[in-house]
C-alpha cells in the first residue's frame, strides 16, 4: 500500500518537471495509479484514460493476467541475449506467426515502434541491395534517425538533416504518384494502413493493393507499419487483412505488449535470410518478458 503524503507526491512531480530533459511539455498533474481504463492523480481525482499510453495499454492498467505473467517471469528469468534461446521467446514467435499469414514467418524482436521500423529499413536494403525509400506525406514512422527519414512532418525532420537518403514522399492514396515514385532504385515502400498523425486517414483499398502490385513489379519490398493499427485496432487483428494483401515486412509495437515494451518486425523468410549474421542487433529486444498467456489471441 502506498504511504506517501501529498507533499511527497508534489515533490516528485517537481522533480520530474525540473530534472527532465525538457523535450516534453509536462502537465501539472501526477498520475499515481490506474485500473482498467481509469487513472487517479495524487490528489485522488479520477480520470478516464483516453490516451492509453499512445495505444499501448490496450488491456488497461492493472490487468490481472498481465500482472501475473510479468510477476511470474520476473521471478524466473530477467534477461538473456538472443544467442541463447528461451521458452518465452519461442512461445512468442510461435504464437505471433500463427495468427499471421504463413508468408510472414520470421520475427526480429525489438522494444518499440521506431526500432521495428529501423529494422525494417535495414532488412529492405539488405534484401534488395537498393537505397531509396518511398513514403507517404503526413505519414509517421518514428523519431530515430532512420525512421525519422521516412516520417513526413518537416518540424520533426528539419532540425536533424541530413537524414537517411534518398526518400521520396508521395500524397497518400495517390496511385499515380506511387507508380511514378517506385523505380528500379527503390528498396521499399513504407506505408501505414491508417495514418494517425494529426488525424485519422484510412488507406483506400485501391491504394494499398496498387502498392502491393507496384512493389512486386519493380522488385521492391512493401513495409506496412501497423504499430498503431495492429492487434485489433481496426476490427481485424491486423489492418492489412481488410485489403486482401500481405506485406513483405510488418512492423508492430504499442498494443503488442499490453504495456510491456515490445515490438517486432515480422517478415518473409527470404527477406530475413538476406541480412548478414550480426547485421542488426538489440540488447533488450527478445528478452524473456512475456506475451501474457491469459490474453494471447486465439490461433484457431
Amino acid at each position: 500500500m502506498e504511504t506517501r503524503t501529498l507533499e511527497d507526491w508534489r515533490a516528485l512531480l517537481e522533480a520530474e518537471k525540473t530534472l527532465d530533459s525538457g523535450v516534453y511539455t509536462k502537465h501539472d498533474l501526477l498520475i499515481v495509479r490506474g485500473q482498467g481504463a481509469r487513472v487517479w492523480d495524487a490528489e485522488g481525482n479520477e480520470y478516464i484514460d483516453c490516451v492509453g499510453g499512445y495505444g499501448v495499454a490496450n488491456l488497461g492498467h492493472g490487468n490481472p493476467e498481465v500482472v501475473e505473467a510479468v510477476k511470474r517471469q520476473a521471478e524466473t528469468l530477467m534477461a538473456m541475449p538472443q544467442t541463447l534461446p528461451t521458452p518465452m521467446r519461442g512461445e512468442f514467435y510461435r504464437t505471433l506467426t500463427a495468427i499471421l499469414p504463413p508468408e510472414l514467418n520470421r520475427v526480429f524482436p525489438v522494444n518499440s515502434g521506431t526500432e521495428a521500423n529501423e529494422a525494417a529499413l535495414k532488412f529492405a536494403r539488405a534484401h534488395t541491395g537498393r537505397k531509396k525509400f518511398v513514403a507517404a506525406m503526413r505519414g509517421f514512422s518514428g523519431r530515430t534517425m532512420g525512421s525519422l527519414s521516412v516520417t513526413w512532418e518537416p518540424k520533426y525532420r528539419e532540425p536533424f538533416l541530413p537524414l537517411v537518403e534518398p526518400v521520396e514522399f508521395i500524397p497518400y492514396n495517390d496511385v499515380e504518384a506511387l507508380k511514378r515514385a517506385v523505380d528500379e532504385e527503390t528498396a521499399a515502400v513504407i506505408l501505414e494502413p491508417v495514418q494517425g498523425e494529426g488525424g485519422v486517414r484510412p488507406a483506400t483499398p485501391e491504394f494499398l493493393r496498387a502498392a502491393r502490385e507496384i512493389t512486386q513489379e519493380k522488385g521492391a519490398l512493401l513495409i506496412l507499419d501497423e504499430i498503431q493499427t495492429g492487434m485489433g485496432r481496426t476490427g481485424k487483428r491486423f489492418a492489412f487483412e481488410h485489403f486482401g494483401i500481405v506485406p513483405d515486412i510488418l512492423t508492430l509495437a504499442k498494443a503488442l505488449g499490453g504495456g510491456v515494451p515490445l515490438g517486432a518486425a515480422v517478415m518473409r523468410e527470404e527477406v530475413a535470410r538476406s541480412m548478414p549474421k550480426g547485421g542488426h542487433g538489440t540488447t533488450f529486444g527478445g528478452t524473456p518478458w512475456p506475451w501474457p498467456q491469459g490474453w494471447r489471441p486465439s490461433v484457431t
